[in-house]
């Protein structure tokens, strides 16, 4: 018995429908499968043209996936955003594959003259030339897919297999959405998957990381590292440079060796937006996040070479007992820090706060053990055991045997809690030696080795505890005599502590050098009246013999014109004289002294010896 023969029709619709299945599972481009079902159905039914339609993600316009037969001018006419819109504003803008889409059924035009509902087809039809058509939605499980529509030269009527054909067809074009959707998502899964997989990997990589930097870190603690090593083991981490810098923007410790980028310059930290980052961080707690700072573009180089406009620096606050003690810097990374960085950066602060804690801690033993010492050295009769003494300052690393300047620091203002002026007394003599300095009397003394000259450290001291106290304090420094050996630093203190005085009670502070003011040989004594006579008398003699002879009130006008900041028209007022008169006694001055009044050191050594005088006049008998 033979196998029966399949029916011609039945040979083509299944022809078609395996070439539609193998190109949906060989994976080919959905425009390509559904122009393929586009050209089956004009083959099966007879058709000259059709096209597949797909609705837009908003379900407001039909465009064109795939078709057969369809000219450029028609399917850019089709194209123009207007033509296939799923729900026209009226009739005359309608067309049936609209009609189809919105009621999810097929749509039958026999003749399209004869179709006034379809005001579009005025307009389309001709551009083609059919004159009938059919519009079948595409059935599956994506509802309102879009629709396949059949168009035919001529006008005529489309009987119930072409109807059921067409209908078919749009399932198989409504199949291959729905296995491009399917498979689609799979590699969706897949890429997800595999990025996924990626991040582990990448996270398992970093952590590891983070975990050696740790064990490093660790290791560096217990060895006692300093910190130069504890910024070298984060600048070599990061592959960027390290810089740790106290408040006033000193660097502390800086790596790498080569190819160091600096944090930004002072000028670059005015910028608004690098003031607020910092800003930010400070309000923020006081705790060790790490803050993205940017760099103005003039200070952005990196280690490579030039300048990158998108440059940035990252900073971590360095606190100690609560309180800002400095910054640590990253500059330069070959990419922005990833967060578990940044928590290694913020480890790295903390131990450079218990560093910095630690080395406070040392300075205050060894302001502590300076003060204990310079309290023995400047006792009335110098130290007990001047041997011991010695040998105690170069215990603290100072060789007291060696001529020191006994320097005193007076400061007539509250002192800010976070300023501490050993601390502060011993960065600002830097590079030279750093003094030995610690509280007494109700002062600070520096002992400083007289050579090289000491002045412009001392200088660099008053100008630094200035900047701390702020305009409101008055700070003095006085340069006092040369110790040369342990019993004349008492000699040395008497003369700076007398000399302090006589310039506080100016009111003005600022900086005096015993040594330029002729006045070593007065305060190199006991300080008695008769030695405060000699020096009034040695200084203003000339002048005093003039007025007893001539009048003429020298010393009250020298006396106001220096109470009155050394202006000749403040001096006239409050002697009442004309301010030629005052011209004229000064200069007179200057001629029985022999010396200018322009030096601010011979205006200050009459200064001395007016108040002296007074002085003196007071403790006189009778």
């Amino acid at each position: 018995m033979g196998v029966p023969e399949v029916p011609a029709s039945l040979r083509s619709w299944m022809s078609a429908v395996s070439e539609i299945v193998r190109s949906v599972n060989s994976a080919e481009p959905l425009e390509k499968v559904l122009t393929r079902v586009a050209v089956q159905a004009c083959e099966l039914i007879g058709f000259e043209f059709c096209a597949v339609m797909l609705a837009d993600e908003r379900r407001e316009c039909l465009h064109i996936a795939g078709c057969s037969g369809l000219t450029p001018d028609y399917l850019a006419q089709v194209s123009d955003g207007r033509s296939l819109r799923i729900h026209p504003p009226g009739p005359d803008l309608d067309t049936p594959a609209a009609r189809a889409y919105r009621e999810d059924r097929t749509i039958v035009v026999p003749d399209v003259r004869k179709a006034p509902s379809y005001g579009r087809l005025r307009h389309l039809a001709p551009t083609q030339g059919y004159q009938a058509l059919l519009a079948s939605p595409l059935r599956g499980s994506d509802e309102g897919a879009g629709v396949i529509v059949a168009y035919s030269v001529t006008a005529r009527q489309f009987s119930g297999p072409e109807l059921e054909l067409i209908e078919l067809l749009g399932g198989q074009a409504a199949m291959a959405l729905e296995t491009a959707r399917l498979r689609a998502e799979q590699q969706e899964v897949i890429r997800e998957l595999s990025r996924a997989n990626d991040e582990l990997r990448r996270g398992r990589a970093v952590l590891e990381w983070a975990e050696q930097q740790h064990r490093q870190l660790m290791q560096l603690v217990l060895d006692e590292g300093g910190l130069p090593e504890l910024v070298s083991a984060l600048a070599s981490a990061l592959g960027a440079s390290v810089t740790v810098e106290d408040t006033d923007g000193r660097a502390l410790a800086s790596a790498p060796a080569e190819g160091y980028c600096p944090p930004p310059a002072p000028a670059a930290r005015r910028a608004r937006a690098v003031r607020a980052a910092l800003k930010a961080q400070e309000v923020a707690g006081r705790g060790y996040t790490v803050a993205r700072v940017p760099v103005p573009e003039a200070n952005g180089r990196i280690a490579a070479g030039g300048p990158r406009r998108d440059a940035a620096a990252w900073a971590a606050p360095v606190v100690v007992g609560g309180e800002l003690a400095g910054r640590l810097w990253v500059t330069a990374p070959p990419a922005d820090p990833e967060p578990v960085q940044l928590r290694v950066i913020e480890r790295f602060a903390l131990v450079v706060a218990l560093l910095m804690l630690q080395q406070r801690h040392l300075l205050d033993v060894q302001s502590r053990l300076s003060g204990d010492l310079l309290g023995d050295l400047l006792r009335d009769g110098g130290p007990v055991r001047p041997r011991a003494a010695l040998d105690r300052a170069a215990a603290i690393g100072h060789d007291l045997s060696r001529p020191h300047v006994l320097a005193l620091l007076a400061v007539d203002a509250p002192v800010p809690s976070t300023v501490r002026l050993p601390e502060l007394a011993r960065a600002a003599a830097e590079p030279g030696p750093a003094p030995l300095v610690g509280p007494y009397d109700g002062t600070y003394v520096l002992l400083l080795p007289a050579e090289p000259d000491p002045g412009d450290a001392l200088r660099r001291v008053l100008a630094k505890a200035g900047q701390a106290v702020g305009a409101q304090g008055m700070v003095t420094m006085v340069a006092g005599p040369v110790a040369r050996d342990p019993a004349g630093y008492a000699t040395a203190f008497r003369v700076a502590r007398g000399a302090a005085a006589l310039r506080r009670a100016s009111g003005r502070g600022g900086f005096v050098d015993v040594g330029r003011l002729g006045l070593s040989a007065l305060l190199l004594e006991t300080g008695t009246p008769d030695a405060l006579r000699r020096f009034a008398a040695t200084v203003l003699q000339d002048v005093e013999a003039h007025e007893e002879r001539y009048g003429g009130d020298l010393l009250a006008t020298l006396r106001a014109w220096l109470s009155a900041g050394c202006s000749t028209a403040a001096a006239a007022d409050a002697l009442v004289v004309h301010r030629n008169t005052v011209t004229y006694r000064l200069g007179r001055i200057e001629q029985l002294t022999g010396r200018t009044l322009r030096d601010s050191s011979v205006r200050l050594e009459l200064q001395l010896a007016l108040t002296i005088r007074e002085i003196v006049q007071l403790w006189a008998p009778g």
